[in-house]
């Protein structure tokens, strides 16, 4: 069985777990030594963060951080309550601050995801915006680092996208108001990369 799409084609004999046990399992210590994220009641070990990973993230929370207004926030890698049995934990997170107000066991609300792919392209084109259309997320993104492409989910409807654009380094992509050149971002990405 395909780990990566492993929730949707779980036998019926399976127990699921919720995301209220999932917690209860991290406040217990369960995972302290893990990295891990429930999607459709797996709990799936997420991969690895490295270079690549971790300056495309920053720099993306830095771009959507000078540019938002202030009625939003960026954040990083918090629990996402997509469901009862699903809590990613997004790369980046554009949230109204009312609804950061109101955080009790996770974020709830986003305007936009965001996940960048280096290994996890495939869970993250496909479980991940399975759980997120799901959930009613407006707008994903996934930030594939290996085809330097930004796909563009919008328009959630019955666990799918109706609008799904893929985005080149030449482009300029729009979301909450924000202009990102992918030029930019790429750019930032590669520097180093070799050396």
């Amino acid at each position: 069985m395909d780990m990566e799409t492993a929730g949707a084609e779980l036998p019926d004999e399976v127990r699921r777990i919720t995301r209220a046990e999932f917690n209860a399992m991290g406040d217990a210590g369960l995972f302290e030594d893990e990295q891990v994220e429930l999607l459709e009641g797996v709990i799936v070990s997420m991969a690895a963060e490295g270079g690549p990973h971790v300056k495309a993230v920053m720099w993306l929370t830095n771009h959507f951080a000078r540019m938002l207004s202030d009625d939003v926030m960026v954040g990083v890698s918090h629990p996402y309550a997509a469901s009862d049995y699903s809590q990613p934990q997004p790369d980046l997170a554009v949230v109204d601050v009312d609804d950061v107000r109101r955080i009790t066991d996770g974020v709830r609300g986003a305007r936009l995801l965001v996940e960048v792919a280096v290994s996890s392209r495939r869970r993250d084109l496909v479980t991940k915006v399975r759980v997120y259309a799901t959930a009613g997320i407006e707008e994903y993104w996934v930030a594939d680092l290996v085809d330097e492409v930004v796909v563009v989910h919008r328009r959630p409807t019955e666990g799918a996208y109706v609008d799904v654009t893929r985005h080149g380094t030449g482009d300029v992509v729009r979301a909450c108001g924000v202009d990102v050149p992918l030029a930019d971002l790429f750019a930032f990405v590669d520097r180093g990369r070799d050396a």
